[in-house]
């Protein structure tokens, strides 16, 4: 489902973390991480959504968009993304929703992850 060339870094990131924090007697959950690379300076803030439908954030940069969607545990069997032009529908459990993008999108080149309960998406824009 994936071909995010970051994805062996993400999971050597998550190995750490865990032995890190497996020597502490309180320890945390790490329930997912997205790491958004930008132009070196600060970038836009996420834009959150979280209306009656599905629970998402979007983030947009020159050359990509990014969403990010936390999947409850109950539906993570249940999880798609489809990426069309100058849109993508999230599909977790029974909630289905649209988000209209401003720009085109390239899909072949677009990515989507699923991982320790986060939908991760990145829409490459079309030059």
């Amino acid at each position: 489902m994936s071909n995010n060339p970051y994805e062996e870094i993400f999971k050597h990131l998550a190995e750490i973390l865990k032995e890190a924090m497996s020597e502490s007697s309180d320890r945390p959950r790490v329930i997912g991480c997205a790491i958004i690379a930008g132009g070196g300076g600060p970038g836009p803030e996420p834009e959150a959504h979280d209306d009656d439908g599905i629970d998402y954030e979007i983030t947009e940069c020159d050359r990509c968009v990014y969403i990010t969607a936390p999947i409850p545990p109950e539906c993570e069997d249940n999880v798609s993304a489809a990426i069309e032009g100058k849109a993508v529908t999230l599909t977790i459990g029974d909630a289905q929703e649209t988000i209209d993008l401003e720009s085109e999108v390239d899909e072949e080149q677009s990515s989507v992850s699923c991982n320790h309960g986060v939908l991760d998406i990145v829409c490459v824009k079309t030059e």
